[in-house]
C-alpha cells in the first residue's frame, strides 16, 4: 500500500513543522537557562563585591584602631562599616556556597570579638588603656585582631577562588608546599622499626 502524492506531503510538511517546533522550543529553552545562569552570576557577583568592600572597610578599620588605639573621628556623611551584617549574610545565603558563608559568618564573629576586646582595653578599671604589651587588655586586643586578619584573609582566599577558580593564589600554593615539606620532614624524622 503505498502513499499517495497528497499524503506524502502532508506526512513530510507534518514532520518539518514538528521538527522546526522542537528545534525551536529546545532552542528557547536553552537560551532561557542561560540567561538565568547569567542573572544568578550577575547577582552572586554583585553581592561578592559586598562582601569583598565591607571586608576590606572592616580590616582598615581594625588597622587603624590597632595603630593608633582608638577609632577614627569621622567626617559628617561619611560611611562607617555597618554593624549589621544581616542583609549580606542574607544575600550571601542565597547566591554565596555554604563554606563561603561559613567563613563571612567566622570573619565577622571575628571583627566583634576585636570590637568587645578593644572596648575592654579601653574601658578597663584597673589601669590607664595604653598600648603597650605589658597591659594584658591590648595583648588580648591584638589576639583579637590578629584572629580577625586571619578570617579576613581566609574569606577573601575562598571568594578568589570562587570568582576565579582556575587561578590560585600565592598564599595557597605556599601553604600547600609548607604542608608537605613538613608531612615529608616527619615521615623521614620517624625512626624504622627494625624487622
Amino acid at each position: 500500500m503505498g502513499l499517495t502524492p497528497a499524503e506524502a506531503a502532508l506526512t513530510g510538511t507534518a514532520f518539518g513543522a514538528l521538527a522546526t517546533f522542537s528545534s525551536a522550543w529546545l532552542i528557547q529553552r536553552a537560551t532561557t537557562r542561560r540567561e538565568h545562569e547569567n542573572r544568578v552570576w550577575d547577582r552572586r557577583m554583585a553581592v561578592y563585591d559586598e562582601v569583598m568592600i565591607a571586608v576590606r572597610r572592616m580590616a582598615d578599620l581594625r588597622e587603624t584602631v590597632r595603630r593608633e588605639g582608638a577609632f577614627p573621628e569621622r567626617a559628617p556623611g561619611a560611611t562607617v562599616p555597618a554593624d549589621d551584617m544581616s542583609p549580606l549574610l542574607a544575600r550571601l545565603e542565597i547566591y554565596g556556597s555554604d563554606a563561603l558563608l561559613t567563613a563571612c559568618k567566622r570573619a565577622f564573629a571575628a571583627r566583634r570579638r576585636w570590637k568587645l576586646a578593644w572596648g575592654s582595653w579601653c574601658t578597663q578599671q584597673d589601669n590607664n588603656p595604653r598600648i603597650s604589651d605589658n597591659d594584658p587588655y591590648w595583648v588580648e586586643f591584638k589576639k583579637a585582631v590578629k584572629k580577625s586578619r586571619k578570617a579576613d584573609h581566609r574569606l577573601l582566599d575562598l571568594l578568589r577562588s570562587e570568582i576565579h577558580p582556575e587561578r590560585i593564589s600565592m598564599r595557597q600554593k605556599w601553604s600547600a608546599r609548607l604542608k608537605r615539606s613538613r608531612f615529608l620532614k616527619i615521615r623521614r624524622a620517624r625512626p624504622v622499626a627494625p624487622d
